[in-house]
């Protein structure tokens, strides 16, 4: 048997290991070469920086790799991106996207996988619709960029406020203020002393406090106790302030004036003098006339009691006659005098 030489195991070495570098790389790579991929390819304007080795992804997952990237043949600059997918068994519809993707904050780039709706399944090497996302710096830039304005708008108020605040600040009208604000010091000091006051008067009197509110709470007590009575009383006075509208106040007042014009006229008429009481008012005649008649009588009588048989003769007085009458007898014929002349002024005023 011819012995093998040195050099052939060598050489088998030698492509074993081409081989296995061969696999190992594409296994890196995420290409399976004992798993016949799926390959298909999308055409793009851009690819944003798209290179190969770039993961593809289906709902989040990678399912395969970019594994090249080159110009269209036709010259117009777009962009042909082939991609492999290491699953046979997946089945893409024919109106799928393959959209480009920022993959991280580093702006790395993958291919997202959007499934379509359509019944059709792409076969391999077909060529699907591409998409690309917008960048995710560009989107933040793009977010930022009315806030950069607004920044730079505020920053800008803020100095033109700080160059207004040295303007007042530099002007002889504002010299005062620091004056003012050693005031208001002093007054918010004294405030916070009243504070403490109240807080301490509070305090020693807080018994006193809790007797009031004790007492209101009693009181409100009693007006909740006695709420149907006192209901009672307001519906009697809105009863007795109804029954006073009720009552003709008007006529009532007309009658009043009447009867105060009636006894003004009166009162006007006896200080005139007119009429029985006017005279007697007015006139002392009368007066004159009744003292001159009572001393006439005073006279009378005692001529009477010293010579009663010339006036009078009936049984009063006895057959034989006395020289005086006693005492009761002058007041009884004193008593009949005084009814004559009563008599006699009724009489007169008829």
């Amino acid at each position: 048997m011819k012995k093998i030489s040195k050099e052939f195991w060598i050489g088998v070495v030698v492509l074993v290991s081409i081989a296995i570098l061969i696999v190992g790389v594409n296994y890196l790579k995420g290409i399976n070469l004992f798993n016949k991929p799926q390959t298909y390819y999308a055409v793009y304007p851009d690819v944003g920086m798209v290179g190969e080795s770039n993961p593809v992804l289906l709902n989040g997952f990678k399912v395969g790799l970019v594994s090249n990237v080159h110009l269209h043949p036709k010259g117009d600059g777009s962009v042909v991106v082939e991609i492999i997918l290491n699953d046979r068994n997946l089945k893409i519809p024919v109106d799928s996207e393959l959209r480009i993707m920022s993959a991280d904050f580093f702006g790395s780039k993958a291919i997202q996988v959007v499934m379509g709706d359509s019944a059709a399944i792409a076969i391999n090497r077909d060529t699907l619709a591409g998409s690309m996302e917008e960048d995710l710096v560009k989107s933040i830039k793009n977010e930022f960029e009315p806030l950069k304005e607004k920044t730079q708008k505020l920053i800008a108020s803020v100095d033109e406020a700080v160059t207004n605040l040295n303007t007042v600040f530099a002007s002889d009208a504002t010299k005062g203020l620091p004056k003012t604000f050693t005031s208001l010091q002093h007054t918010m000091e004294n405030l916070e002393r009243a504070s403490g006051s109240l807080q301490s008067m509070l305090a020693g009197n807080s018994g006193k406090l809790q007797d009031i509110f004790t007492h209101a709470e009693s009181i409100t007590g009693n007006l909740k106790n006695n709420n149907e009575k006192i209901s009672n009383a307001i519906d009697n006075i809105a009863e007795l302030s109804d029954s006073l509208a009720a009552i003709q106040l008007g006529t009532t007042l007309k009658k009043v004036d009447r009867a105060m014009g009636d006894f003004a006229e009166i009162t006007g008429k006896i200080s005139r003098g007119e009429g029985t009481l006017g005279l007697l008012v007015n006139n002392d005649s009368l007066h004159t006339q009744l003292i001159t008649a009572s001393g006439e009588l005073d006279l009378l009588l005692n001529d009477m009691r010293t010579h009663p048989g010339r006036y009078l003769n009936f049984s009063l007085i006895s057959r034989k006659q006395r020289s005086e009458l006693s005492k009761k007898e002058l007041e009884q014929i004193r008593g009949e005098i005084e009814k004559e002349i009563e008599a006699r002024d009724r009489g007169e005023k008829e």
